[in-house]
């Protein structure tokens, strides 16, 4: 179809912007990186393969004129459309409708005068998954066939439109009988391979004439990750338009900050970055770990010697790092704040290095979104990320945009239906007594500290007053201090507590919140509690209820989340002293666990704790046709991780679900030989089945 004609249907200004021209030298791709700016993906879109839905398919609108004009608003220079053609192909054309739709979206970008990377992104994996010379032959036909389509449609449109040769070229290709599923095998001789199908998608852009002859074109590094630039480098594509008008392009999405969706025995996910942290050391991505500031300024800067430093700029095609709103209270405040100053870093670092970032953006608003831009929820294109967009809008001289996403966010994750600890009393009428809550210390130096916030809900009633302390334990004799708080019965309240009076801050042993009646009865909850910086600064948190409340083991799994009050009888466990005489211990029977609390109850006092403690029950497997199926009981819904590893700890295979109550059935495929090991995980229960593969 004639561009001026289809300009005219859409009634799209193209030729007045620009977009237009007669053939001539386009700019080189180093003059356009300044202008490219930061860059913002129309992720989980028009990439979207034609028998899974379409654009529509995952949940998302198809771009309109009104949302692209509020990724420009938002100060975004660049849009990535990652783009499916594969699915759209019969007899080695590209469907007509599909192509002009895809058009129409590039118009609508460049009348904006935004940039515009097109890609050949997944669709079913028939380029990326085959970067192997089985097939090979038949993936060259494709890719010639595709291109050379792409490159006619589009030959006329100005430096605004870059093409980009492939997504992530090499994930999942079985290499070595699959046995190491890709990951770790991608040497010169499969990089060969993948050069070849650079070459045949730049000589078809280059021989459609027009302004395609010195059009900038992307080439994607091994599976884009960074530490395989070495293999792009040493076997680069040829242009026959001459050095300067190529770009190179890596992704980062470091994963156990990023991506992790479960801890593993190697690491954990990682929910803080660098300064901006709970204490929590093991959360919190820093010190060199893969994604933290070292680690940012040593990926980007193998780029920039091995790429930028030689005329080819960069682009981080994707970059990202996910929204875990499973977390609460101050815990998600600071993770998200963590992410927007990760996103500030890495645009601060690839904009001096020469390289332009451009986001990865889901257009979901559930966990683990990645989203900037409304467009499916509330389809408005308002912004849902402030926070993200102000930290990279300041790396590159923009204000920041008046708004705060995440107030709504945190006050949602601490309401009554959140997990919290949940104490029952039922207590003596006689003499007033102290009834405690026990909790493990993280943290045991506290000389930094000058007062706690707990967050708490009472409907405790009691013969007489209720009196609610904040009691620290500290030093070798274990001295006592502990500080009232005034808790508003029937609400969520905030209290602090004065610090300074410990008498060892150095050593706090233990900490405890302590309920003092007689004849109580009710129940009481606890979110989290903070520790609060002299001199201000982010408080560190001391819990957020994630684990037990008592003394015990420190995996003793997730307490369970209900509303104040309605709590299932067999998520329950009872510890009762009625018999007991004064001085005896506590024991506290959490199904197969138990814990002793040597703290001295009065006689008659019934002390119930809710808890959900699951157990993973009859766990087998059967193995036929490379295909391994664990089976296994669970008496408790909730995320599982089945992992197969072989002898020597290396996972050969892994899935994430959603296990429920009872029965599930988990299938991973492999063709690996010898002894593996099927370990099946959920919360702090880890069952291991030894299996022999022929």
């Amino acid at each position: 179809m004639n561009i001026l004609k289809k300009t005219a249907v859409f009634g799209l200004a193209i030729v007045a912007s620009g977009s237009l021209a007669l053939a001539a030298n386009l700019p080189k791709a180093s003059t356009l990186v300044s202008k490219m700016g930061m860059g913002f993906n129309i992720g989980n879109t028009l990439e979207v393969p034609a028998n899974q839905g379409g654009p529509t398919g995952w949940g998302n609108p198809l771009p309109s004129q009104a949302y692209v004009d509020s990724i420009k608003a938002a100060g975004f220079s660049t849009v990535r459309l990652p783009t499916a053609w594969f699915s759209h192909v019969k007899d080695g054309k590209i469907n007509k409708g599909w192509i002009d739709t895809v058009q129409t979206v590039v118009d609508m970008c460049i009348k904006d005068g935004l940039y515009v990377v097109l890609n050949s992104h997944w669709d079913t994996g028939w380029l990326e998954d085959k970067v192997f010379a089985t097939d090979s032959a038949n993936v060259i036909k494709n890719q010639k066939a595709i291109w050379g389509h792409l490159a006619n449609r589009f030959k006329d449109y100005d430096e605004h439109l870059i093409f980009a040769s492939a997504n992530e070229p090499g994930v999942n290709d079985p290499w070595n009988g699959g046995a190491d599923n890709g990951q770790e095998a991608f040497d010169a001789k499969r990089m060969k391979i993948l050069q070849r199908y650079h070459q045949v998608m730049i000589d078809e852009v280059r021989k459609s004439g027009g302004n395609n002859a010195t059009r900038t074109v992307v080439f994607q590094m091994p599976r884009t990750e960074i530490d395989k630039y070495q293999l792009l480098s040493e076997y680069y594509p040829k242009d026959p338009a001459g050095d300067g008008y190529t770009m190179a392009e890596a992704h980062f999405y470091p994963y156990q900050f990023s991506l992790m969706k479960a801890d593993e025995g190697w690491g954990k996910m990682f929910y803080f970055w660098e300064g901006v942290t709970t204490g929590d050391a093991e959360r919190t991505c820093a010190n060199g770990a893969l994604g933290s500031k070292t680690s940012i300024e040593t990926q980007l800067g193998k780029l920039k010697t091995a790429f930028v430093d030689k005329g080819i700029p960069v682009i981080i095609g994707e970059m990202g790092a996910q929204k875990r709103l499973t977390l609460e209270g101050q815990d998600l405040e600071k993770h998200l704040l963590a992410r927007a100053a990760w996103y500030g870093y890495v645009a601060k670092i690839a904009k001096a290095d020469g390289i332009v970032p451009i986001i990865w953006d889901t257009g979901a608003e559930d966990n683990l979104n990645m989203t900037v831009i409304r467009r499916q929820k509330n389809v408005d294109y308002t912004i849902f990320d402030y926070e993200v967009l102000n930290a990279m809008r300041a790396e590159y001289g923009l204000s920041a945009l008046s708004g705060n996403s995440i107030s709504a966010l945190v006050e949602a994750s601490s309401s009554t239906a959140n997990k919290s600890s949940i104490a029952f009393f039922k207590t003596p009428s006689t003499a007033a007594a102290n009834y405690p809550l026990r909790i493990n210390n993280n943290i045991k130096d506290w000389s930094q500290y000058e007062s706690a916030t707990v967050r708490i809900y009472s409907d405790l009633t009691a013969n007489g007053q209720v009196t609610i302390n904040f009691v620290t334990m500290s030093g070798n004799d274990w001295d006592w201090k502990q500080e009232t708080m005034t808790v508003s019965n029937g609400t969520w309240t905030s209290v602090n507590a004065n610090l300074s009076t410990i008498k060892t801050p150095t050593e706090v042993n233990a900490t405890l919140v302590v309920v003092n009646a007689k004849g109580l009865t009710g129940k009481l909850a606890i979110d989290y509690i903070l520790l609060n910086k002299k001199g201000g600064g982010a408080p560190d948190t001391l819990e957020s209820f994630k684990t037990a409340v008592f003394e015990g083991s420190s995996d003793d799994g997730n307490l369970v989340p209900d509303e104040i009050g309605s709590i299932e009888t067999d998520n329950v466990a009872t510890a009762t002293t009625a018999g007991n005489t004064s001085g005896k211990t506590v024991n506290y029977v959490f199904e197969a666990n138990s814990y002793t609390d040597n703290y001295t109850y009065p006689s008659d006092a019934v002390i119930s704790i809710a808890k959900k403690h699951s157990i993973l029950q009859g766990v087998n497997f059967a193995v036929q046709h490379g295909i391994i199926t664990a089976n296994f009981n669970t008496t408790a819904a909730g995320h599982a991780s089945v992992t197969l590893m072989n002898s020597l700890g290396q996972v050969i295979a892994s899935k994430n679900v959603n296990a429920t109550s009872g029965a599930n059935s988990v299938s991973l495929e492999t063709r690996y030989h010898g002894t593996a090991f099927l370990v099946i995980y959920q919360g702090s229960q880890k069952m291991v089945k030894a299996i022999r593969l022929k």
